[in-house]
């Protein structure tokens, strides 16, 4: 495949999975009765927005990182710390589903909980794009 499909891949994954990451986890942090079915339906759009967005994501990065690898970006600062925290926001995705699942079975999950995993996300989000687009310390 050509590198800017990978790239297209790549960058629609990375938009879908952040922004349904946020709007999954804004929208738990909101105040909602119990009976509402609210957290079910957030569950939902995780497994099936959020979770194939960020396979489509990697999909697409590894597309254009693997035939590179070793000529340009093993050797790069920025790409190592991006891939870093690509890993840890890879793991408050899978921290957010899992407490969606905890809430959509009924069980007590602070709101502040998912407050502080909007902010991790997003947080995240723009640490990875702004090494993506500056590529700060390269080699």
């Amino acid at each position: 495949m050509s590198m800017i499909v990978f790239r297209y891949l790549h960058f629609l994954g990375v938009t879908f999975w952040l922004g349904s990451a946020l709007a999954v986890a804004m929208a738990a942090a909101a105040p909602a009765p119990p009976q509402s079915g609210i957290a079910q339906v957030l569950r939902k759009v995780s497994l099936r927005v959020t979770t194939p967005a960020m396979l489509v994501a990697f999909a697409g990065g590894f597309g254009m990182l693997i035939p590179n690898f070793a000529e340009v970006y093993a050797k790069q600062g920025w790409m190592h710390t991006k891939l870093t925290l690509l890993v840890v926001l890879a793991g408050a995705t899978g921290v957010l589903t899992g407490r969606l699942r905890r809430w959509a079975d009924g069980r007590e999950v602070s709101e502040k909980t998912f407050s502080r995993l909007a902010w991790v996300i997003a947080l995240l989000g723009v640490l990875i794009v702004t090494f993506a687009i500056f590529r700060p310390f390269a080699g």
